[in-house]
């Protein structure tokens, strides 16, 4: 895993294992639905951990369900309330000039994400595992 010298997985944690940086900066505010939400410390911790799932996850062509994500970042964020985090690893990866990651995260009854128009979610998806394709 690649990641930035001195960087734990949250405050307070020593041990924790170092995380990737975001494109996103801590302390600023960015859209989230219709309202604006800040990128704290945790949740910044919770993007960075969901960003590393995600892009093995695509590399071998995979989806992951908001309860296997919730689980594999250590239940950082609840599986109800993956909204803020879906949101912000979106605004991180268009930062990055990437495919949509929050694409490869579905509901397990349905198979799609949770947004009210899911349109947008095949070709992403697509994308994303063109993107990180493994060879």
């Amino acid at each position: 895993m690649k990641a930035a010298a001195g960087r734990s997985l949250g405050p307070g944690q020593p041990g924790s294992a170092p995380v990737p940086e975001l494109a996103l900066t801590v302390g600023e505010r960015y859209p989230v639905g219709e309202r604006m939400h800040t990128l704290t410390p945790r949740l910044a911790n919770a993007v960075a951990r969901s960003r590393e799932v995600l892009v093995d996850a695509a590399a071998h062509r995979e989806v992951v369900t908001y309860g296997e994500l919730s689980a594999l970042i250590g239940g950082a964020v609840l599986p109800r309330h993956m909204g803020p985090l879906l949101h912000m690893l979106g605004h991180d990866c268009a930062a990055r000039g990437e495919p949509q990651l929050p694409a490869l995260v579905v509901n397990r009854s349905t198979g799609e994400v949770g947004t009210p128009d899911d349109a947008w979610a095949a070709p992403e998806r697509a994308a994303c595992w063109e993107h990180w394709a493994r060879d």
